[in-house]
């Protein structure tokens, strides 16, 4: 050995050491992204899908009164019961106080969606990221614990705490979904057995595991709810259920804590800076960047047509398909007389659906039969649309149409297939055609089509109830939705999509750092 190749084996080595390092903390970036789905995906899909809207109902059954004497009180032999809000000057059906609550939750949640996404944006550290996901996630969390300790009487504070709970739920979620292209080019970017992989390829491979982890977390909260909601109807087992979904998202973020770092300068560093003299007014102006990025977003749209017609299409598909989960589980509880325990095995059966979608469709069905991500999301949505269509047969036959609670399982298969296909395929369309960088704004616009679209579809689904005093009549509505979306998603062009973004990337790179 000379003198001269000592430092070059030492430096050899110490690349690779470096390289190791990178790699194992890309991975547990990944593995970080993992948790936060486990964590916050229970509230979602078991909290949100189930518990909440039955907790809002019974609540508003328990202080309602006959829909056709408001003098008598609300019991179970009560088929239509209504509640009387602001001292009984407005009466409302006891199935659309939870649409109305949602609806009212959805848009308190886009609000605190936008602004903290841009807060986000300044900062683009993978830590202050972390610490967003964790102080939402606590708060989330806490509102359950506190929703399960509520009396029946109190329900006023139901709705509160519901819209505290979905709120926290939108900012994690549009945190967490802006880091999955973040993570997904820094492993490929740093491991050199990665690097040969397609972005593309491992964006969809990422978002489809992350999906099915998320529903396979929600698959074992509903199995031990079982345990907890027993075939009782009283409402304390349900809160009960909802305790220990507020505990299960605590605990599981717990590891987010201490897996996601940053590793590179695509995650490092603040884009905006504070004018000399005026940092105390730059603070102020944190909140306001969020709404500052959205306009300048909406501004940019011209150049980005394909995230417009994408937004568009999905603000309508994500109406309808939300929509259909709530109407649903009100229309067995209602019209079905479902008991609670039936419905969370319903809840079951299409956890365990939507993680065969999640899976399968994006990495064999669509392989399989040569699809684009863009027409996949075609076909689950014409597979989705049979289930308004089918409820919708219910007013001309006597024994189909969901008239029998076994039709509901079989709904809740069919259903569960499509919602795991669309959470995973849309999210990896969504972020092959937004510009890099700028992820959490981009998906705080995706997060205003897919929570803030259900502003729209609840209230309507409430008030079509609260004049016929019959939540079928919904499914018409539902139907039309997702066969208006087909034409809108048919003008999506993910080639042109993607062009767009580079040049919008060239664009605000060639402007330089942006300032308040």
């Amino acid at each position: 050995m000379t003198y001269g190749s000592l430092p070059e084996n030492m430096n050899s080595a110490g690349e690779s050491f470096e390289t190791f390092t990178l790699v194992r903390k890309a991975k547990n970036n990944i593995k970080g992204w993992y948790f936060y789905s486990v964590a916050s995906e229970p509230f979602a899909v078991s909290a949100v899908a189930t518990y909440i809207p039955l907790l809002l109902e019974q609540f508003a059954r328990i202080n309602g009164v006959s829909v056709d004497d408001h003098s008598i009180k609300c019991t179970s032999k009560h088929d239509k019961c209504v509640l009387g809000l602001f001292n009984n000057s407005v009466y409302i059906d006891t199935s659309s106080f939870a649409l109305y609550t949602f609806s009212i939750s959805v848009l308190f949640q886009t609000l605190l969606v936008i602004t903290v996404s841009g807060l986000v944006d300044v900062w683009k550290t993978v830590e202050f990221k972390r610490r967003v996901l964790i102080f939402f996630g606590v708060i989330g969390s806490l509102s359950l614990i506190l929703i399960s300790q509520l009396e029946v009487d109190q329900f006023y504070a139901l709705p509160f705490l519901c819209i505290v709970a979905n709120s926290s739920y939108g900012v994690v979620n549009v945190v967490g979904n802006s880091l999955l292209p973040v993570f997904v080019s820094d492993l490929i970017r740093v491991d050199p057995v990665q690097a040969h992989i397609d972005v593309d390829t491992l964006t969809s491979s990422v978002s489809g595991a992350g999906a099915s982890s998320g529903y396979f977390s929600a698959l074992v909260v509903q199995i031990i709810s079982i345990g907890l909601v027993k075939k009782s109807k009283s409402h304390d087992n349900i809160q009960w259920a909802t305790l220990f979904v507020g505990i299960w998202w605590i605990v599981w973020q717990s590891p987010i804590a201490w897996l996601l770092q940053d590793i590179g300068p695509t995650t490092t560093g603040q884009v905006l800076r504070p004018v000399r003299g005026e940092e105390s007014a730059f603070k102020l102006q944190y909140l306001k960047y969020g709404w500052y990025s959205l306009f300048k977003a909406l501004k940019h749209a011209r150049l980005l047509r394909d995230v417009v017609i994408f937004l568009v299409s999905w603000f309508i598909i994500s109406d309808s398909l939300t929509t259909i989960n709530s109407t649903a589980i009100l229309f067995s509880k209602t019209e079905l007389k479902m008991s609670t325990l039936s419905l969370i095995i319903i809840s079951i059966l299409t956890m365990l659906n939507a993680i065969l979608g999640a899976y399968f469709i994006p990495h064999y069905v669509s392989p399989k039969l040569k699809w684009s991500a863009q027409y996949t999301l075609i076909y689950i949505i014409c597979w989705a649309s049979v289930i308004p269509l089918y409820g919708m047969l219910g007013f001309y036959f006597e024994n189909i149409g969901l008239k029998h609670q076994f039709e509901m399982y079989i709904m809740a298969v069919w259903y569960g297939i499509s919602l795991g296909g669309l959470s995973a395929v849309s999210r990896s369309v969504f972020s092959q055609i937004i510009p890099k960088g700028r992820e959490s704004t981009f998906f705080s616009l995706f997060s205003i089509t897919d929570k803030g679209s259900s502003i729209v579809g609840p209230v309507l689904v409430g008030f079509l109830t609260d004049k016929t005093h019959n939540i079928r009549y919904s499914f018409y509505l539902l139907f039309a939705l997702l066969m208006f979306s087909l034409p809108v998603l048919s003008m999506l062009d993910l080639a042109r999509g993607k062009r767009e973004a580079e040049e919008l990337g060239r664009i605000e790179s060639l402007n330089g750092e942006e300032t308040l």
